[in-house]
């Protein structure tokens, strides 16, 4: 068993979700909005090892975030949900001119993470020093989703009791800062995620949840440990945070 703690299940399509699911594996969907939300539910109630993160992710802040907000919390008092994600803060340029919608938006997430007793999956960008900040104030457990930093704001994190997502692009080559963390931080501090089907592997034009296997070879190369020991403890770090196994 692998635990995926990163995906986007809700975009593949029944006969591909079909084809690729492991049974033996686990999946932590991600909703980024709230039209995605109520199908997260569905897939979790329909598929017993795939479990649902529900929230709002900074691409899809806008004027109107404070209406997804309270759909956000109805559906944290009537459902049974994992996590609270995929949110956070990306100030690309793109997004950057809703800077204020993004803090208060994920500040208000951190808010309901403490208060249903939830972790989080959180998304960063050209934002560590706020994010850092916020989560100083939030005492959330959780993953930093496919973390791409220094080591040295990869250890702000850490001590915070975060974890960080390595997903396939530990598997290139050039991917040096990616390489580095997981060398210099180890398996103790890393789970495990695919973010299927936004990230392929290296050669290929889709991506599949079979990928994850990829990395865990990746992994197991940097770090100098086997393909069994990495999925343990990784699946261990993950079973921590988000209590797969005692649901």
């Amino acid at each position: 068993m692998v635990i995926d703690t990163h995906c986007h299940l809700d975009v593949l399509s029944g006969q591909v979700l079909n084809d690729q699911l492991n049974p033996a594996d686990l999946y932590l969907t991600m909703g980024t909005h709230a039209e995605d939300w109520p199908t997260l539910i569905q897939l979790c109630r329909k598929y017993p090892n795939i479990y649902a993160a529900i929230g709002l992710h900074p691409w899809y802040v806008s004027g109107e975030y404070g209406n997804e907000l309270e759909i956000l919390q109805d559906f944290l008092t009537k459902y049974k949900v994992t996590a609270i994600g995929e949110i956070g803060l990306d100030f690309a340029p793109d997004y950057v001119d809703l800077r204020n919608h993004q803090l208060d938006a994920f500040e208000c997430q951190l808010r309901f993470a403490l208060e249903y007793s939830l972790p989080v999956s959180l998304h960063v960008y050209k934002a560590h020093n706020e994010m850092i900040a916020l989560l100083k104030q939030y005492p959330v457990k959780g993953v930093v989703h496919s973390l791409g930093s220094s080591v040295q704001i990869a250890r702000e994190y850490l001590n915070l009791g975060l974890k960080f997502g390595v997903n396939a692009v530990v598997v290139k080559e050039n991917a040096r800062r990616y390489h580095e963390l997981v060398k210099t931080y180890g398996l103790e501090s890393i789970v495990l995620e695919t973010d299927s089907p936004n990230i392929t592997l290296p050669g290929k034009m889709v991506s599949d949840l079979a990928d994850i296997y990829v990395v865990v070879e990746a992994v197991s190369r940097i770090t100098g440990t086997t393909p069994e020991e990495v999925v343990k403890l990784t699946n261990a770090n993950a079973n921590q945070i988000f209590h797969f196994l005692e649901e």
